[in-house]
């Protein structure tokens, strides 16, 4: 205990080297496996006859899932301040070490002036010099959570079958929902069976990352059909939360599906004689010449008819997409990017980190293609 306490004290000190001073702060030294614990970041200049850049983050760690939700810098020159939020989830159970990495650029009014002096076509690098920053990784205890446990935080499950009498062969619909906040699970809902035909997509996932945890919204939609009378398994899933301590089930029970069965005689062609011998049949020439009607028509009609019915019903990507393009800036791309909190646009993220602060000289719409690509695959 006493060993804990003074741990958390080591956290919250102010630690320095000649030049910069930081300190670290976490909310919780004693998670559970999968809570979300948030870490704290202060980075600051002591020396300001330097101009000084700064860089941080955890390592990438298959102990600990980590998220940015916030930065904050200060615009006094040769006074930097750095302020980074995380959210982490720590997956493993025993003790955890946060790794983290800083790198400290040092340069001078001389080399500076020197950068922004070029114009777009000669554009000049920033000469500084990157120092790496040794510190020492945060040791979390992570306390195990009960056996089987699919779900950590607080979570809700909702359901809806369109139907439970249908036709042979005629699809059901099922729609799974799963809301709540906590660490973003991966569940199988149903497998393939041999009592009925299995139609389903991949689930539709929204999540926003915050102080609190990660909010998420999951679906899941499935097609169902069949020749005969099936039931649908039962859907059982343990939760935790963390808060309260306890243990909690969310079911989808199981459900019977009655299949009403085709008539299979009234399918079958009951005269087995072929017809007799007719005049030339025409209908197929009449066939054809619809057909050429309706290519016609489709080669005549304006090619932008279809764009336009496009345009009037724009997806959350497309809105996306056009907020990215009217970005006017590095600073109110990186902004954006941050506000998404999506993994591929770390690439991009990073780029806009070495323009901002580190003196690189990208260009705008070279960040937004890189954007564009990530969005294309």
């Amino acid at each position: 205990m006493f060993r804990n306490f003074l741990y958390m004290i080591l956290l919250g000190t102010l630690l320095s080297a000649n030049d910069i001073s930081y300190n670290f702060h976490i909310n919780n030294h004693a998670p559970y496996q999968n809570e979300a614990i948030i870490l704290d970041v202060n980075i600051t200049q002591i020396d300001h006859s330097k101009v000084m850049l700064f860089k941080f983050n955890p390592k990438v760690s298959e102990a600990y899932d980590f998220h940015q939700i916030d930065f904050k810098e200060s615009q006094k020159y040769h006074d930097l301040k750095h302020h980074y939020k995380y959210l982490i989830y720590p997956k493993q159970e025993g003790k955890v070490a946060i790794e983290l990495e800083m790198i400290k650029s040092l340069t001078d009014d001389d080399k500076v002036a020197y950068a922004i002096s070029g114009d777009r076509d000669n554009v000049k690098g920033l000469v500084k010099k990157d120092i790496e920053v040794n510190l020492e990784p945060l040791v979390l205890e992570v306390k195990a959570i009960p056996k089987a446990t699919e779900l950590v935080g607080d979570f809700k499950l909702s359901y809806k079958l369109d139907k439970e009498v249908t036709n042979a062969y005629e699809p059901v619909h099922l729609k799974v929902s799963l809301e709540g906040q906590g660490n973003t699970p991966k569940l199988v809902l149903l497998k393939e069976s041999s009592d009925y035909h299995l139609f389903t997509q991949e689930p539709k996932v929204k999540t926003f990352y915050t102080e609190q945890g990660t909010d998420n919204q999951i679906e899941w939609d499935y097609a169902l059909s069949a020749k005969e009378g099936f039931e649908l398994p039962k859907m059982l899933f343990k939760g935790f939360n963390p808060k309260t301590k306890k243990s909690y089930e969310l079911v989808v029970p199981a459900q019977k599906i009655e299949v009403n069965p085709v008539d299979e005689a009234s399918l079958l062609d009951k005269e087995n004689t072929p017809p007799s011998a007719k005049s030339f049949d025409w209908s197929w020439l009449l066939s054809l010449f619809g057909y050429l009607v309706v290519f016609v028509a489709g080669y005549l009609m304006p090619r932008d008819f279809w764009k336009r019915k496009k345009v009037l019903a724009k997806s959350d990507e497309d809105v996306l997409s056009d907020k990215i393009a009217s970005a006017k800036t590095h600073k109110e791309l990186l902004k954006l990017l941050l506000s998404e909190n999506r993994v591929e646009y770390r690439r991009a993220i990073e780029a806009l980190e070495r323009v901002l602060y580190n003196g690189k000289r990208i260009s705008l719409d070279k960040i937004k293609k890189m954007v564009e690509e990530q969005n294309e695959r």
